[in-house]
């Protein structure tokens, strides 16, 4: 059986509708706003970063909804997601919940500005990442949409044909 053509993945981008973003005060790790959180807080997070959400350090919390993409795709996003949510030092800069779809952003008073611009920073590399890969997989699809070319059925030359025209026009 010959190779699939690959999909391409897409980009991580925040609702930004006024309901998507939650903004409150942080009242602890048991607050019931961020329960969904609360795996990603307390798995690989170094102890000075543990010891801020414990102790109610932090006072600020911003949730962000992502848009929507494939379901298929969340798996890598929370792949990337995890490359990108940590410091040098360890602690984390934003929680994931447990399905993909929302970030968490705990600060200190006044800070919250200065986390989002760090969280943002993160969010264009990791796009960033996507486009390079999803270049690869356009160039890859185009080179197998030209090694079938010789081998196929009428009906299967129309689907390649469409997918191909797909692959080389749409913008995503």
């Amino acid at each position: 059986m010959e190779p699939d053509y690959k999909n391409i993945i897409s980009h991580i981008d925040i609702d930004r509708s006024l309901g998507a973003i939650e903004y409150f005060s942080f009242n602890g790790i048991e607050d019931e706003s961020i329960l969904e959180f609360k795996n990603d807080i307390e798995a690989g997070n170094d102890s000075i970063e543990l010891h801020l959400v414990r102790s109610k350090s932090y006072k600020e919390a911003l949730i962000l909804r992502l848009k929507k993409s494939n379901g298929a795709y969340s798996s890598t996003w929370r792949d990337f997601l995890h490359e990108e949510q940590k410091t040098f030092g360890g602690s984390k800069i934003f929680y994931i919940n447990n399905e993909c779809s929302k970030l968490l952003v705990l600060s200190l008073p006044n800070e919250v500005t200065n986390k989002m611009n760090m969280v943002i920073t993160r969010l264009n590399k990791i796009n960033d990442k996507i486009t390079r890969i999803n270049a690869r997989i356009k160039k890859e699809n185009i080179d197998l949409y030209a090694s079938r070319a010789k081998n196929r059925a009428a009906m299967d030359k129309k689907k390649d044909d469409i997918i191909n025209f797909i692959n080389q026009n749409l913008r995503v």
